[in-house]
């Protein structure tokens, strides 16, 4: 039986969001959620997007959901211990760039570096400890010789505290978030990452669930509203970087 639009409960989706969501691993597909609720493709869309909207629920990759208290999880192995040590030591920071990310892409990029992001009174103890791991810590801008192996290499970007939950959640970054951080260091670290799959990785998200005012406000913060209305069309593009970009997401 399909429910109608009128008598859907927004906070009945939040709840299987969660519930289902800890039977199956920490995080829950649109197609199971339809199975428990009864609801169709298009109004199950409109309230996971409010729900992601307000920070309730945080949305994994295409069709992935989790609970916003828990976290999302990272799936690579090397960026599942990172998130161990940040918990370890209960360092204010998170994890970002294509980490979150490559949920929503076509073709999973294997070798590319971590993006950390840590509030400047932790980032030594961090970076030591990620050191001990085996890992290569540089820090993140100009600078950073990214030479060693990507998957053991990661970028350590100091910054302030970030409270909002549009933006960060535990120690994952949003998608939002992570694609501004990495669009960011694939131009000031030299991040070996395509700006062609950049804006296609924000044409993936754009068909789901994509907070635009979050996004929109985060980019701005950072001085890169022009790159993100020159990649979805909505100023010409300047130079080669914002034309790879603006040909990936229209893609």
């Amino acid at each position: 039986m399909i429910v109608p639009n009128s008598i859907v409960d927004i906070d009945d989706v939040a709840r299987a969001v969660g519930a289902l969501a800890t039977e199956h691993g920490g995080a829950v597909t649109v197609a199971q959620l339809r199975d428990k609720l009864g609801l169709s493709e298009r109004t199950l869309q409109r309230a996971l997007s409010r729900l992601v909207a307000t920070g309730e629920i945080s949305r994994l990759s295409r069709d992935r959901y989790a609970d916003r208290a828990s976290g999302a999880s990272p799936s690579s192995a090397p960026a599942k211990e990172i998130v161990r040590v940040i918990k370890h030591l209960e360092a204010d920071a998170h994890l970002s760039g294509y980490d979150v990310l490559a949920g929503f892409t076509h073709q999973f990029v294997f070798d590319y570096p971590h993006l950390v992001c840590c509030h400047p009174s932790h980032a030594d103890g961090l970076g030591a400890a990620l050191a001990k791991k085996k890992f290569v810590v540089l820090s993140a801008g100009p600078g950073a010789a990214i030479d060693a192996a990507l998957q053991k290499t990661v970028l350590l970007r100091r910054q302030p505290a970030i409270h909002s939950r549009t933006l960060v959640q535990g120690t994952i970054a949003t998608p939002e978030k992570a694609w501004v951080d990495l669009l960011r260091e694939t131009r000031r670290s030299t991040a070996p990452f395509d700006y062609g799959e950049l804006g296609r990785l924000l044409r993936a998200m754009s068909e789901q669930t994509l907070n635009l005012r979050a996004l929109r406000s985060y980019a701005a913060r950072l001085g890169y509203q022009d790159w993100l209305a020159a990649t979805i069309d909505q100023r010409p593009p300047d130079g080669p970087a914002q034309r790879r970009l603006a040909a990936g997401y229209a893609a």
